[in-house]
């Protein structure tokens, strides 16, 4: 919304009528008075994003957003000043985060500002709102900060606390979990599990539009790298793991039920059995800052439903744990 303030702090005081002489209210489409054309477009269908060539764009509440909308429209920049903007309250650690916040590159900047600079809100609104909210909601949205938002999956990870470096030797036996995709990522964790029922991660592979056959070389590499004697595979793609039965990989259909297999997993964790070598996972550390919940229209977390995105190493690992917490493993050695 542009206010009537904005306009008269551009020098434009009967705003959008004298800058936009011209607009077309059905197919949202404005000309400016120089004779610039702005097209006003919704980001639910990227498609239709795709055809103008442009100089600039902006999106608003940009968290709300896929990374796909924002490449999409980085890469109809045609013309100067080849600028893009965006504008959001921040949503967790989710894309915005790792484009703006986390990678440091020199030609983008990042600006955060907190409800309490705004000059235009009263005293008594801003107490309202400290006295309203409070944790990491109070952090999100009157401070602006990127936290790690309360509709985490994994809220209890942290690379400090769960980061160790892969072992060389006392450990049992080394598991896989294997996820599918071709658009999405294809993924393989390799988990070793400890004497004392530890999981630690040491290595993934991630990588989409990969044929079958690739992936199943590159699980014939991990075997022989770190022994795996299991993958428990997607159970989504029966004729996968013939492919990897066909390899002579001991290849099986892991458990699929969700919230069982987060709670294996979460339990996992709380017991302090959990550890991964995030310098070889950089994947499934970043899907552990951004699985979360999905929310109510009213912004309340619904736990029984997980938001089907970054969730490609997190699949495979409830795989990898959840099945074999149910099923076990017959295979035990100690180091290698």
């Amino acid at each position: 919304m542009i206010t009537s303030e904005l306009w008269d702090a551009l020098g434009i005081p009967n705003g959008w009528n004298e800058y936009f002489p011209k607009f077309n209210k059905q197919d949202l489409v404005a000309v400016s008075k120089n004779g610039s054309t702005i097209y006003f477009r919704s980001c639910d269908r990227e498609g239709d994003l795709r055809g103008p060539n442009l100089s600039w764009f902006y999106i608003d509440e940009a968290a709300r957003v896929s990374l796909n909308t924002w490449k999409i429209m980085v890469g109809r920049i045609r013309k100067p000043p080849e600028k893009g903007w965006i504008a959001t309250t921040p949503k967790g650690r989710n894309w915005v985060w790792d484009e703006f916040k986390k990678r440091k590159r020199n030609n983008y900047e990042c600006f955060i500002g907190a409800t309490d600079e705004n000059k235009h809100l009263s005293k008594e609104y801003k107490e309202s709102l400290l006295e309203s909210y409070s944790g990491s909601f109070l952090a999100q949205e009157f401070y602006g900060e990127f936290t790690a938002w309360e509709g985490l999956v994994y809220p209890q990870i942290s690379v400090e606390e769960h980061h160790l470096d892969a072992p060389t030797d006392g450990y049992k036996y080394a598991l896989a979990g294997c996820d599918w995709g071709w658009a999405d990522p294809s993924v393989i964790l390799i988990g070793l599990v400890g004497m004392d029922g530890r999981i630690h991660f040491v290595e993934e592979y991630y990588k989409n539009r990969t044929p079958i056959e690739t992936i199943a070389q590159k699980a014939l590499e991990l075997r022989e790298k770190w022994d795996v004697k299991t993958y428990w595979c997607d159970p989504s793609r029966p004729e996968y793991i013939q492919e990897f039965r066909k390899n002579k990989l001991d290849s099986r259909k892991g458990k699929n039920e969700i919230d069982p297999g987060i709670s294996s997993v979460s339990r996992l964790i709380e017991k302090d059995l959990f550890r991964a070598d995030f310098n070889q996972c950089p994947e499934m550390i970043r899907e552990f800052e951004t699985y979360c919940y999905s929310e109510s229209d009213q912004g309340e977390v619904l736990k029984d439903r997980p938001i089907d995105r970054s969730n490609h190493c997190m699949d495979a690992m409830r795989y990898l744990v959840y099945s074999q917490q149910k099923q076990g493993h017959a295979s035990s050695r100690r180091g290698r």
